[in-house]
């Protein structure tokens, strides 16, 4: 039995997920990299600092170091790492029942719409991914893993449009990931589930026109 584009793109997303193996991560660690991210989410990126971290999980800044020997340039990339590794389980599980590209498609933006809306982390990603993109602000060892990450996700997406008929799907899956990453500043993040569900049904629906539209026609 052949494999589809979007079967193909999917196994290579999950390829990289198994690279890391979080089954060994310690509790303690897990939640270094919590307090992290939910600081620099009420704080801003460059506020947080060892102490802020350590105070936020109840030990002395030097035993984070325990943890974590590389300070906080090492938190910072881990938790990109923990971050991105959660989203991606969370979609590999979505799409996983997909029995074809339109399905595939559609459970791909319901999850990615979703997240936006109720995990702020993911707007934190997104800023962090913006920011180093015009001042690299990265490690560059880093960045090339946060360019890997971004290029495979989109990868499914572009796969699961070629079959759905997008003959050139690359800047139709740009212009849609742009669409679900502002979802936040045209769906409100206080939305009950079943408005949160209305919604993900709209994003399904403006991510389906944006496919449709021929860019190779524009006016001059």
């Amino acid at each position: 039995m052949s494999v589809t584009l979007y079967e193909a793109a999917s196994r290579a997303f999950e390829s990289q997920l198994k690279e890391w193996n979080w089954t060994g991560q310690k509790a303690a660690r897990q939640n270094i990299l919590e307090a992290f991210l939910q600081l620099a989410i009420a704080n801003g990126f460059n506020s947080v600092s060892m102490r802020t971290i350590a105070n936020a999980v109840n030990i002395k800044p030097p035993s984070l170091y325990s943890h974590f020997p590389d300070g906080r340039d090492e938190i910072v990339a881990e938790s990109l790492r923990w971050h991105f590794h959660r989203f991606g389980v969370a979609l590999l599980e979505a799409v996983a029942p997909a029995g074809n590209a339109e399905e595939f498609w559609d459970a791909m933006v319901r999850l990615h719409f979703t997240r936006q809306i109720r995990l702020p982390e993911s707007n934190l990603w997104d800023l962090l991914v913006a920011t180093d993109r015009m001042a690299e602000v990265l490690p560059k060892d880093l960045r090339a893993q946060v360019d890997e990450w971004v290029a495979l996700h989109e990868q499914m997406y572009e796969a699961a449009a070629r079959e759905m008929g997008c003959a050139d799907p690359a800047e139709h899956v740009k212009v849609v990931v742009t669409l679900l990453e502002g979802a936040s500043r045209w769906a409100p993040r206080d939305c009950t589930d079943a408005e949160l569900e209305e919604l993900a049904d709209r994003a399904v629906t403006l991510s389906r026109a944006i496919l449709a539209v021929d860019f190779g026609s524009g006016t001059q």
